[in-house]
């Protein structure tokens, strides 16, 4: 968070209320200044007997004849009146000095420059109370503005660009500010002050048999000492299977050898005798071998015909 101040402007109707303040103390102490010539029977006229005016001042008469219209307490109270509007002035031109009139200095409010945001000087305060709000005062138009103006300004305003803030509301403002980044503060010292959670140890894993301690074993060092490690499993013994042995004598033996010979030696014959048949042949050879092998197959059959009644005689 920003350590930069802010300020925020002033209010239409604050800067109303210090206007009246600054017009209204004067303005008052000048009609209790006339009621009392008027109650002494004194005039106010703003020339002469000879056609030329004193400004604010009063007529011929009044000048010679002040002493002897004037009674002691009418006298008393004009000094205090007197009095009081130095008093007015001297007070006015101290704050001019700090950028405000005695209105805004009531209610909280400071006329500061909007490139700097620093406080009016005394010279440029008498130049805008002075000179300056004269434009504003043409049909009072340029203090009608500032109900208009997005940032409450009037034209005196425009011209010396300037802006009136509130005093009041900026300090409440900065210090709400000042005590946001101070908890921010805190809460930050306080979160790297705490100490850090270590994470809770991992549990330890059981110890586990030899023969699982080495897994996948990429040395055949490392394979002999898995393979040492495995305990040696009895395989159970196969029982064989029992057999009844038929004993017979030599001569009966002879006999059962040369029956199997004759056997033997039929088969061959007969395998001789089925011819060997195939596509190849001319069909007079197969007609012959279906002959020979006492298939009846007539002359008009194809060799397809002829081969398969062949085969078919052999399997039967």
């Amino acid at each position: 968070m920003s350590d930069k101040k802010v300020m925020k402007l002033a209010s239409r109707s604050k800067r109303f209320g210090a206007g009246v303040i600054d017009f209204a103390i004067p303005f008052v102490a000048y009609l209790v200044f006339v009621g009392v010539l008027a109650a002494n029977g004194l005039k106010y006229s703003p020339y002469n007997d000879f056609g030329y005016g004193y400004g604010y001042g009063y007529g011929y008469d009044f000048g010679y004849n002040y002493g002897s219209r004037l009674s002691g307490g009418s006298a008393a109270v004009l000094a205090i009146i007197s009095l009081m509007l130095i008093a007015y002035v001297v007070v006015e031109f101290v704050f001019y000095a700090k950028g405000k009139s005695i209105g805004k200095a009531i209610l909280g409010l400071q006329v500061v420059s909007s490139t700097n945001g620093k406080p009016f000087t005394f010279w440029k305060m008498m130049f805008r109370e002075i000179l300056v709000k004269q434009a504003s005062g043409v049909l009072m138009l340029g203090f009608i503005w500032i109900l208009v103006d997005e940032k409450n300004r009037g034209w005196h305003d425009k011209i010396l660009d300037s802006y009136v803030v509130d005093l009041k509301e900026s300090e409440k403002m900065n210090l709400k500010k000042k005590l946001e980044r101070t908890e921010e503060m805190a809460y930050k010292a306080e979160r790297a002050a705490a100490p850090k959670e270590e994470p809770a140890p991992a549990p330890e894993k059981p110890a586990e048999k030899a023969e699982t301690e080495v897994k996948d074993p990429e040395t055949p060092a490392a394979a002999a000492a898995v393979k040492a490690a495995e305990p040696v499993k009895e395989e159970p013994k196969k029982e064989e299977p029992e057999i009844e042995i038929e004993t017979i004598t030599i001569p009966e033996a002879a006999a059962v050898v040369e029956e199997i010979a004759e056997k033997v030696k039929e088969e061959a014959k007969e395998e001789v005798k089925k011819p060997a048949v195939s596509m190849a042949m001319k069909k007079d050879e197969l007609l012959a071998a279906a002959k020979e092998a006492g298939v009846k197959v007539g002359s008009k059959a194809t060799k397809a015909e002829i081969i398969e009644a062949i085969e078919k005689a052999s399997e039967e």
